[in-house]
């Protein structure tokens, strides 16, 4: 599997380090995610307290070995409230303000879509949809380059 790096640096100096997996092999390339979602994400933002903006991605390093921190990234570490799962989502933003998934995480997620590849595409479509309209089933930090 191929591997992304991401250092996180927030909150008075905590650093976190997270590796996820390349998206590219769930999608045959990377899923294109379109500006309205993002648009409907930000008014999901401000209904809820259980979702939180900060910036904290310090770097990124691809799984070419090439540092890639200066793009627009965001980092959703979200969880299930229901049933206490972790989801890692590691998006690109593009210059027309849509977004590519590149990566997912943690390694028991990438995994599991691993094993159903028929139903990954759908399922973390799914899942990417159920940010914005469940949004009381997750609790979700979306981290920000610093």
């Amino acid at each position: 599997m191929d591997i992304w790096k991401i250092n996180l640096e927030y909150s008075n100096e905590i650093n976190r380090k997270l590796e996820l997996f390349d998206a590219k092999r769930y999608f045959n390339g990377y899923l294109n995610i379109k500006r309205t979602y993002f648009n409907q994400l930000a008014k999901a933002i401000k209904m809820t307290k259980k979702y939180n903006v900060i910036h904290g991605i310090r770097e990124v390093i691809g799984p070419d070995k090439e540092d890639w921190t200066l793009n627009a990234w965001m980092l959703f570490i979200i969880t299930d409230t229901e049933k206490d799962n972790p989801f890692w989502l590691f998006i690109k933003r593009e210059k027309d303000l849509s977004g590519s998934l590149v990566a997912i995480g943690p390694k028991a997620f990438a995994d599991f879509n691993e094993s159903n590849q028929d139903e990954a595409k759908r399922d973390i479509r799914r899942l990417i949809n159920y940010l914005i309209t469940y949004i009381n089933k997750f609790n979700c930090v979306i981290f920000l380059p610093n």
